[in-house]
């Protein structure tokens, strides 16, 4: 995974340097294998699955890896033999990993190269039915500081699901108001498509919802209806765009676009 550095050359360019990278969204499934619930991975199965997920991983080549219901152990202890650590068995090819706590369902990751980290804060969202949060990791790309963000909000859960996403989502655009480059990873769990636009309001663009109009990426299979993942973005120009349906390892499609860093002047 090599981050590439461009000269442009145009009339208003001036030379200046651009980066255009690579961005993964995924809500992993806990390592359920498509199905709902925490890892069913064994140590009878681990060499196979482990050697699958090192393939799509190094095949997806993304320099930003944005993963929602992680789970921390890919296999838990048994009596006879001990757990295994995702991170070391599938995502060593990433030098920086930021993962965030776990409660239930609710679990988020930033995995990158090529990056200088800053630091990372999980940030716990005001009003949630299931304990929620964003984890926002600051890097450093060409002297220029970017927020990047992976969280999983509130689903249409009892009668405060709904108009809790939308709070959160709030909140989320009242926290990086004042940043040039923000990038936000997850599953948005949108009952409506319309529910981004408050993110066009506020000058971000989008994977999902955007140019393209609406993917569907869940459920992962033969027929995906819903379009509550996505990538979103202020500051960067957003192409190739692809959803990757793999149902054998989550219950959810991955989505995966170019960002080009633009210059932009406050």
């Amino acid at each position: 995974m090599l981050l590439a550095a461009y000269v442009c050359i145009g009339l208003n360019a001036q030379n200046k340097q651009f980066t255009k990278f690579t961005v993964a969204s995924w809500n992993i499934g806990h390592f359920a294998l498509g199905k709902s619930g925490d890892t069913t991975m064994t140590h009878a199965v681990m060499d196979f699955y482990k050697q699958t997920y090192k393939a799509y991983f190094n095949d997806l080549n993304a320099d930003i890896l944005a993963l929602v219901e992680y789970n921390p152990l890919m296999v838990n202890a048994t009596d006879n033999q001990p757990a295994v650590e995702a991170r070391e068995a599938i995502l060593s090819n990433y030098h920086d990993a930021q993962i965030g706590p776990k409660y239930d369902y609710n679990c988020n990751a930033i995995f990158s190269n090529g990056f200088e980290v800053l630091s990372t804060d999980v940030v716990e969202f005001k009003k949630m039915v299931q304990k929620r949060y964003y984890l926002v990791t600051t890097m450093r790309m060409d002297g220029d500081i970017v927020k990047v963000v992976s969280t999983h909000l509130d689903w249409n859960q009892g009668e405060n699901g709904a108009p809790y996403r939308t709070t959160q989502i709030e909140e989320l655009i009242e926290a990086f108001k004042n940043d040039k480059y923000v990038i936000m990873c997850g599953d948005w769990n949108t009952g409506k498509t319309d529910e981004f636009d408050a993110f066009t309001r506020a000058g971000y663009d989008m994977a999902n919802h955007g140019y393209l109009g609406d993917l569907a990426t869940y459920p992962a299979g033969s027929s995906p209806r819903s379009y509550i993942d996505n990538i979103i973005t202020k500051g960067f120009a957003i192409s190739h765009v692809q959803v990757i349906n793999n149902a054998m390892l989550s219950d959810h499609c991955l989505i995966k676009a170019e960002l080009t860093k633009l210059n932009v002047e406050r």
